[in-house]
């Protein structure tokens, strides 16, 4: 278990991928200074596929934005995971809990994944179900060409949101169109999203490595 306060940093940890110009992507969270406490690293298995000029050759360290924060709370506190300390502002968290670490893998994705365009992978929901109005961290589901997949929202634009999959998506078919996989991010149209209950699958966490 893990106070969440302000003392204690989430860090991310991006590692260069020598063999494809890619970098895999890790939170840590250091252990006490003065105890022999291990940091905690959790494998995400997301990969940034764009390459930043600030991010040296090997590895980089960067503290969790205000926006990965923010998604990662919202998140623990819609499935109730975390327990309220005694102090104000503080949460106790089983950071080896699967449902955790499923988040951990959705605010990773929200922060580094490649945003696709799901071209040929939606069905047009235009006029056929009534319109959802999501926010950041709310369920969803896409009505694509593999059936109705759930997804997290993560980001809300004006026209468009992005949004992380739950389910693997499928495709098969006409060249140009390609799979999507769990964690996949995506920007769709906001008359794309549905209310979660068209996705009959609940969101199940996926495996992670924590060393």
């Amino acid at each position: 278990m893990i106070e969440l306060t302000g003392d204690v940093p989430f860090l991310w940890r991006l590692c260069a991928n020598e063999d494809n110009g890619s970098y895999s992507v890790a939170m840590v969270v250091p252990g006490p200074d003065d105890s022999e406490t291990f940091d905690l690293t959790i494998e995400t298995g997301i990969l940034r596929l764009t390459a930043d000029p600030d991010v040296s050759a090997g590895e980089e360290i960067l503290e969790w934005n205000q926006s990965d924060l923010d998604l990662f709370l919202r998140l623990i506190n819609q499935r109730k995971i975390g327990r309220i300390a005694d102090q104000a502002d503080t949460v106790r968290l089983d950071l080896t809990d699967p449902e955790v670490i499923e988040i951990i893998h959705i605010v990773a994705a929200a922060g580094f994944g490649f945003p696709y365009l799901p071209i040929g992978v939606l069905k047009d929901t235009a006029g056929e179900y009534p319109r959802f109005e999501a926010m950041v961290g709310s369920l969803a589901s896409l009505n694509t060409v593999s059936g109705f997949k759930p997804c997290v929202v993560v980001e809300v634009a004006e026209e468009e949101v992005a949004c992380v999959l739950l389910d693997d998506l499928p495709v098969e078919g006409e060249e140009g169109d390609e799979s999507l996989y769990r964690n996949d991010l995506l920007v769709v149209g906001r008359m794309d999203l549905l209310h979660p209950a068209f996705a009959q699958t609940s969101a199940r966490p996926g495996t992670a490595t924590i060393h």
